[in-house]
């Protein structure tokens, strides 16, 4: 990228992209040579003056100093015209430094060769067959991820190494938000044990009981405004009740209400203010529908400025742009007006984007040459690049990642960012660094980081193939042969089947003091009652004492 073309990219990304547009002054900078751009003028004033940046027009009209700034609460003296750009949030001051350097510089149109590059490489966590569903960081050192293994892990040095902080066979945790370094919580989507919290870090993690009866049964989203206001949302599931709730005083107390008038099912939440936030999920066409189902769903995103008492729909006027099988997925806003949300689809990839604050979204389907589809994870570091990863189809066997460098207008593959990727996570302004919850933790950051070796601090030092004789992604034509070994003096041993999408399947194997050796259990994709589940790929975890490995399968043909 040239100096000249990094000024257009910031003057393209004030008003929400190279694809937005602004009605007050229009976006008068595109499609110009870098000649054509420094002789302009507008209004009969010159836009640059080249070596003299603080005297430029355009400078005085991006700080709002006179003649421009007439729009400010303490207008200049002088100003006749808006500060810029007009209607939209300023231009951060970093942003208006390197244009206001160019200029000085003659408005330059080299190359910019930047120090360091950021990339994306997996950290030291232990590769989770199935996936880490969410991670979440403090800062750029200190965060906390989940597992398919039922694991709560926790870093303090960037990824490198990871200490577990809780282990629970029995439950698959989706989850987690921590508003300071010491209260945090976790959602799971097992019923019974659908929220945990911390108030030291991890330390020590509580299962939270008296819950209210109305609460959601799978908490799948979960964002903490501050130590005292949070919010949870779910089920992914229509055919399940569809709640949010929250707590106002830490945690102390919860109230919890129906979402079922707005939603057939809830998936991520979003809330900046204790008020205002988003909640994104899907809604049948039929609001008399008595059995809604996936294959019914379009988006929904939901937004409040009462703190839940009352929503309003922001995709209600373009619901018949949405396929039939398509619902919110994962939610992330840059700023006030900038957004991004993932569209899940078992048959086709879509985000959508806003740049008025929600006020209205624009659907854009992901057409990279692998065509992603069942996608999840969303993440954007500017108006213009981000990615996105899932499953990559509906029987979660592609497991596939797309990046885009025009705000989702085009597409192409990107699987070597990592993959399974169901939540990214940015830190800084600008950003410095960032995360990203899949096959195993990944982190996008500067320079090279050395991998470290897959360890955490606990009993389980050496995840992989401890107990599994293969942990690797299996497709088995009507059952499955899964092969394990159980070492001597064990207490117990389970096999669970746990459904990604939603609640929890069921037990296979459940043995006190089973006999040592290698075993094996057969999984015929079918449920407690015989009933055969959804031909995609289903997480098989097994635990013996406190170590537990999963293993994805996918069962074709008849159960």
């Amino acid at each position: 990228m040239s100096s000249y073309q990094k000024v257009i990219a910031v003057l393209n990304n004030s008003i929400g992209g190279a694809q937005a547009n602004i009605g007050a002054h229009g976006a008068f900078w595109r499609g110009l040579t870098r000649n054509q751009f420094v002789a302009m003028k507008i209004y009969s004033l010159a836009v640059v003056e080249p070596g003299r940046g603080a005297q430029s027009n355009l400078i005085k009209a991006l700080k709002g100093e006179a003649p421009f700034g007439a729009d400010l609460p303490n207008p200049p003296a002088g100003a006749r015209w808006p500060r810029m750009p007009d209607g939209f949030p300023p231009v951060s001051n970093p942003d208006i430094s390197f244009i206001e350097e160019w200029i000085n510089d003659g408005c330059p149109e080299n190359e910019i060769r930047p120090a360091t590059e950021f990339t994306w490489t997996k950290t030291g966590a232990p590769t989770a067959s199935s996936r880490y569903d969410d991670v979440w960081f403090r800062d750029p050192t200190i965060g906390w991820a989940v597992n398919s293994n039922g694991q709560i892990l926790h870093t303090r040095d960037g990824g490198r190494t990871w200490r577990e902080q809780l282990h629970d066979g029995s439950v698959y945790l989706r989850c987690i938000a921590f508003p300071s370094l010491s209260k945090g919580w976790v959602g799971s989507i097992t019923e019974g044990k659908t929220l945990y919290s911390t108030i030291d870090g991890g330390a020590n993690w509580t299962l939270v009981r008296d819950l209210p009866i109305d609460a959601p049964i799978a908490v799948c989203g979960i964002w903490a405004v501050n130590e005292m206001v949070v919010y949870a949302a779910g089920a992914n599931y229509p055919e399940m009740p569809v709640r949010m709730m929250k707590t106002i005083d830490g945690g102390t107390s919860w109230s919890a209400w129906d979402m079922r008038p707005w939603a057939d099912n809830l998936i991520d939440v979003y809330f900046p203010t204790e008020r205002r936030g988003w909640v994104v999920g899907g809604i049948t066409d039929n609001p008399r529908e008595a059995t809604p189902s996936k294959p019914k769903l379009r988006p929904v995103v939901l937004h409040t400025e009462d703190g839940g008492i009352t929503w309003t729909d922001q995709v209600a006027s373009i619901r018949g742009q949405f396929p039939l099988g398509e619902w919110g997925w994962k939610i992330q806003f840059l700023n006030e007006q900038v957004g991004f949300i993932s569209l899940q689809n078992y048959e086709a990839g879509a985000i959508l984007t806003t740049i008025d604050g929600g006020a209205s979204w624009t659907r854009r389907p992901i057409n990279d040459p692998q065509m992603n589809a069942n996608l999840e994870g969303i993440g954007f570091i500017d108006t213009d690049q981000g990615w996105v990863g899932g499953w990559g189809d509906r029987p979660k066997q592609k497991r596939t990642s797309s990046a885009t460098t025009d705000g989702g207008a085009t597409w192409w593959d990107a699987n070597d960012i990592g993959r399974t990727i169901n939540r990214f996570r940015f830190i800084g302004e600008p950003i410095n660094v960032g995360y990203a919850a899949g096959e195993t933790i990944y982190r996008y950051s500067s320079g090279e980081r050395p991998m470290a070796s897959a360890t955490i601090s606990s009993s389980l030092t050496e995840q992989t193939n401890r107990l599994l004789e293969s942990s690797e992604f299996l497709e088995a034509s009507g059952s499955a042969e899964i092969a394990f070994s159980v070492p001597p003096g064990a207490s117990r041993l389970t096999v669970r089947a746990f459904d990604p999408d939603g609640p929890f399947t069921r037990v296979l194997l459940d043995e006190k003091h089973p006999a040592a050796g290698r075993r094996t259990v057969l999984w015929h994709g079918v449920d407690d009652a015989g009933l055969a589940l959804p031909r995609w790929s289903h997480v098989l975890r097994l635990t013996i004492d406190d170590v537990s490995e999963s293993r994805l399968i996918l069962l074709t043909g008849e159960a």
